[in-house]
């Protein structure tokens, strides 16, 4: 039974590589193989798609998945042509190939293998869609538009009026808003920061007012105010202006 057994087994493997075009897996069952024991082979059970990244993002990207589905990376190498991932989990070991295709784009093939022979081409095409999921959560990531915020920490009541760039692509235009009225300890979001500079005007709503103001005079609700002049960095980030009244 042994030699029929290698026989059938042996055949399989040399069926698969004459014939490697639809060729995914070769069942050897039942019979010849024992109860409910069975070798697969199989040559094409990878999955494979290309992706709108660099082969830097995509690194990334992969990175993120495998850390996310609990696999554990073993290495990354860089070749001319290929960028290549080694992974593993108990069962599986991982393969993800990365070829960029131009500039944006990026051939990704996720090759996951049982014993050396069995294919899991379910897990793989998991991994893949993490990957892109990834990817595209990085993405967006990158294409947020920081905001501007207010924060009052006077004990008394503050109204403030902001003079901000509004809109990220052209045309760009200078807009001014405001009232802003923010009760002591309140914090409030007022627009989006598509510039490094941004302008305040603030005062105390009561009869003996209290004023946050500059040089920088604009017009609003008919009459002239004069600003004063932040400077919010040059990453863009989320940016708080605080009113105190010390």
């Amino acid at each position: 039974m042994g030699t029929i057994k290698q026989t059938f087994a042996g055949l399989g493997l040399i069926c698969c590589m004459w014939l490697q075009a639809g060729c995914t897996e070769v069942l050897v069952s039942g019979t010849f193989a024992g109860a409910g024991e069975y070798y697969r082979y199989t040559t094409t059970n990878v999955a494979e798609k290309t992706l709108m990244g660099t082969v830097s993002q995509i690194t990334a990207a992969s990175r993120d998945a495998l850390k996310k589905m609990d696999i554990q990376l073993h290495a990354v190498h860089s070749g001319d042509s290929e960028t290549e991932m080694t992974a593993a989990t108990d069962e599986l070991d991982i393969r993800i190939a990365m070829v960029p295709v131009t500039a944006t784009a990026t051939k990704v093939t996720v090759n996951a293998v049982q014993d050396h022979v069995i294919k899991d081409r379910a897990t793989a095409a998991e991994i893949l869609s993490q990957i892109t999921t990834e990817l595209d959560r990085s993405r967006s990531s990158d294409n947020a538009v920081p905001r501007i915020y207010i924060k009052n920490e006077c004990h008394r009541a503050i109204g403030v009026i902001v003079y901000y760039l509004a809109e990220k692509n052209e045309p760009q235009t200078w807009q001014t808003r405001g009232w802003f009225n923010l009760a002591s300890g309140q914090k409030k979001y007022v627009a989006d920061n598509h510039n490094r500079y941004v302008y305040f005007y603030g005062e105390t709503q009561q009869t003996d007012k209290l004023i946050w103001a500059g040089d920088f005079f604009q017009w609003f609700e008919g009459k002239r105010y004069g600003f004063f002049k932040v400077d919010t960095g040059t990453t863009l980030v989320d940016f708080t202006q605080t009113f105190t009244c010390d």
